[in-house]
């Protein structure tokens, strides 16, 4: 048990120095130099999604069970890592279809946050059951909404390398999923949860 709150403890550091970096790099993005309206709202929306995330880490109720697998941290940290891969396009180009698979990822990102609340969590563990709120649509929704953004960001620059980072964010997502799905069904409460939520991340596909 304690080697697994250790592993916890340093994957929650890891998120902590990431967010803190992307947070001061958004702000320096949004004010040093003029950006595109929608891109400045996009940037401002992900840095609220960063701040609540610290926020709920805070407050959030303490873990009642941990996964002890290694290789499930190596998941969630690499899983958290690897949009970093992404680059932007030479010219930011607003496609409407990138800029609302954007927007609508971040925002359900942000619905699955004050869903999950203080039982918000990075690696595989057991800080409560949630049912309520978007969890009530499927098992998973955070990882939909990050599907869903990074998707976009892709479509509104694409390159085969955002491609092949795409896939390698997609890899580690579903990884993160099975690891997290495997912990929580030994909580008789998360196996009646999923008999009564039958869809994992994708309504009538997955």
């Amino acid at each position: 048990m304690q080697h697994a709150k250790t592993l916890s403890y340093f994957t929650d550091a890891v998120f902590v120095l990431l967010t803190l970096y992307l947070v001061l790099n958004y702000l320096r993005s949004i004010f040093a130099a003029p950006e595109p309206l929608i891109l400045v709202m996009q940037q401002a929306l992900f840095t609220a999604y960063l701040l609540i995330a610290l926020i709920l880490m805070a407050i959030r109720h303490g873990a009642t069970e941990f996964s002890s697998r290694i290789r499930d941290y190596v998941y969630t940290l690499l899983g958290l890592g690897s949009p970093l891969l992404f680059q932007p396009a030479p010219r930011y180009r607003g496609e409407p279809v990138g800029v609302t698979l954007a927007f609508l990822g971040t925002i359900l990102v942000l619905g699955a946050f004050l869903s999950l609340n203080r039982s918000f969590g990075l690696a595989p563990q057991n800080r409560g059951i949630k049912s309520t709120g978007l969890y009530r649509l499927v098992r998973h929704p955070m990882y939909l909404g990050y599907i869903l953004a990074e998707t976009g960001f892709v479509v509104d620059n694409l390159s085969i390398f955002n491609l092949f980072a795409l896939a390698v964010s997609f890899l580690f997502l579903l990884l993160r999923l099975r690891a997290e799905e495997r912990l929580l069904e030994t909580d008789p409460i998360y196996r009646a949860y999923t008999k009564k939520i039958r869809w994992k991340l994708i309504p009538f596909l997955f």
